[in-house]
């Protein structure tokens, strides 16, 4: 007898056939309940390995043994007039059977059970005598009837930690595609993501957020598979929309995607038009590796510090070198290239062509890219002077992606340059509105105010800002600024010590200190002037100096300093129109002529 048939006749294929498909099913059955009961994924690898091992192992003891009457009995120690291997066999064969039934089952769970258990879920859910009906939104949503979703960051499941980028990105990208629906209002990511480990429950970041709707969900990523779990909650009834769980390759991530946003729509209701619907199934690119390194990019410029903004070349540069056409990607290159100067201070010659050179691709690639007009727009305004360019750009910005917050900011304040606050307030309240608890926009409004002259609702509006995140050193340098222009000593005091707490931010408490002890004492004003000049203060220090100065009413000292800047590229250099407040130094010739050269209209003198 051959080999094969002795093979055949032990059935040692058979058993073989029965151990890969019960082993195909333990698989399934492993990867549901791993993150159901939320269990490292090492359990997953493990319950592969032990089945991997345990193959070989089956088939030589298949082989070498035989079930009988008695029991297992080693092969060779029975006659084989008494082998009963063919009654075996038989056994097998139904057993294979019945294991094939189990799995098919389970395929077709796994494709149809998502979408059923959703339609099931609404129709439970249907109202009743005593029950509001769950869409029934005119109990709850505004008098536009708008209707509004914010996207919580996914939670990392994965166990490598590294791996959160890319499930904050996933959140991202999909905030972003629901953003372009027409009559659906969703908070940006800086909102969203500021409830990012909080112990606060749906109810509570709904109402915070302004939202009746809330996209919350997890990612486990592991080598070249991943796990999407995505719920869409109603935050009134706190009850569950719509839940789906996706397990794909990663090459499947756009895909993903597009189910879940084709999801929501769906059960929000919003009814689409063909061009929008078209919209929400379009992507930058079809390269998971390119569209990997953009994520882990995003993610590093999400952080804005110095070094994260300069780490985040990096994967950008991969991501567009991988796919040349991806323009998210060139967008992402742009806005890092252009917030470089910002953080570092200088580089201006450097970075800023390369902003522009990568922002003018992203267009190219795609003429209704809102992000990259934004960031085109900005840096016409900010480092060309180019206002008239700027404002169309924004304008066009704006329409062509109306829920943008970083649009309405960075316009609010270029329009506060151009000393244009009606407009710069309208856009900075549109911002908050996109935006509700970005500290950046808070502080925006503010500055609009203050350069109002509206000093006491610009301190409400940097306390408000305060309460977003009391760290923030931007909110307590503007409040401290007021504080020290209407002579509140006593309320600037504390808040010069917690500036100097965050002096590594580049702001240096012991010269705000020393300021507010000469406004008191103008015999000590030579000791504060000194001290000026010695901190290191942001953006290479001129303009920060110059503000200084201009407190203390030293105004060619300023002046001399506000020269500096402009001539040293400074990136705040647009903005010395906030120094119109001081009223001696802006009718000053030197001031005047200083912004005809970055092409704003000068200030009527103070009559």
């Amino acid at each position: 007898m051959s080999l094969f048939e002795e093979l055949k006749r032990r059935n040692v294929f058979r058993v073989g056939i029965a151990y890969l498909v019960l082993g195909w099913v333990l698989l399934q059955v492993t990867d549901v309940v791993v993150p159901i009961l939320q269990l490292p994924d090492w359990v997953a690898r493990f319950v592969l390995l032990m089945l991997l091992i345990g193959f070989p192992l089956v088939l030589i003891f298949a082989w070498a043994f035989e079930l009988t009457p008695e029991g297992i009995r080693r092969e060779k120690d029975i006659d084989r007039t008494q082998s009963i291997t063919p009654q075996t066999g038989r056994k097998l064969d139904y057993t294979i059977i019945a294991i094939l039934g189990v799995a098919v089952v389970m395929l077709l769970a796994d494709r149809f059970y998502g979408t059923e258990s959703a339609t099931d879920s609404r129709a439970e859910r249907a109202p009743t005598s005593s029950e509001p009906a769950a869409d029934s939104r005119a109990e709850r949503a505004p008098a536009s009837d708008e209707i509004s979703v914010a996207v919580l960051p996914f939670v990392n499941m994965s166990d490598d930690a590294s791996n959160e980028y890319f499930s904050d990105g996933i959140s991202e990208e999909l905030l972003n595609v629901l953003v372009r629906v027409e009559g659906l209002r969703v908070p940006s990511r800086t909102s969203s993501f500021s409830f990012k480990g909080s112990d606060k429950n749906i109810a509570e970041i709904g109402k915070e957020l302004k939202v009746d709707h809330v996209l919350e969900g997890s990612v486990r990523k592991a080598g070249d598979r991943i796990r999407v779990t995505a719920q869409l909650i109603d935050v009134t009834t706190d009850t569950h929309l719509w839940s789906e769980t996706y397990t794909r390759e990663v090459d499947d991530i756009f895909a993903v995607q597009d189910e879940i946003a084709q999801a929501i729509v769906s059960a929000l209701k919003v009814t689409l038009s063909g061009t929008e619907e078209s919209s929400l199934a379009q992507h930058s690119t079809d390269n998971v590796e390119a569209y990997n390194k953009y994520l882990l990019g995003r993610h590093l410029w999400n952080q804005r510090t110095t070094q994260s903004l300069l780490d985040a070349v990096a994967p950008l540069q991969e991501a567009v070198a991988l796919d040349p056409q991806y323009d998210q990607a060139w967008a992402g290159l742009a806005d890092t290239y252009m917030l470089i100067p910002e953080y570092r201070g200088g580089e201006i010659k450097e970075y800023i062509p390369l902003a522009r050179q990568a922002a003018e691709r992203a267009m190219a690639l795609r003429p209704d890219s809102a992000r990259a007009l934004t960031t085109l727009a900005n840096i016409k305004a900010q480092y060309e002077y180019d206002f008239a360019g700027a404002n169309a750009d924004f304008a066009r910005a704006i329409e062509l992606e109306p829920g943008y917050a970083t649009a309405h900011q960075w316009y609010s304040e270029i329009l506060t340059a151009q000393r244009r606050f009606d407009e710069a307030l309208e856009q900075a309240d549109l911002a908050v509105q996109a935006d509700p608890r970005s500290v950046i926009v808070a502080n925006v409004k503010g500055m609009a105010l203050l350069l109002l002259g509206r000093l006491d609702e610009a301190a409400a509006q940097f306390q408000a800002a305060r309460v977003l995140d009391p760290q923030a050193p931007q909110s307590l340098a503007n409040l401290l600024l007021i504080y020290q222009m209407q002579g509140k000593y006593a309320q600037a005091r504390p808040l010069s010590a917690e500036v100097a707490r965050l002096a590594p931010f580049g702001f240096d408490g012991t010269a705000d200190l020393a300021v507010i002890d000469a406004l008191e004492n103008p015999a000590l004003k030579p000791r504060a002037i000194e001290l000026i000049q010695q901190s290191p203060i942001m953006y290479d220090g001129q303009d920060g100096r110059a503000l200084y100065f201009a407190l203390l009413g030293e105004y060619e000292l300023a002046m001399d300093n506000l020269e500096k800047a402009f001539a040293a590229g400074d990136p705040m250099a647009i903005h010395m129109n906030r120094y119109a407040i001081y009223h001696p130094l802006r009718d000053t010739p030197r001031f005047q002529a200083l912004l005809q050269k970055v092409n704003l209209l000068p200030v009527a003198p103070q009559k």
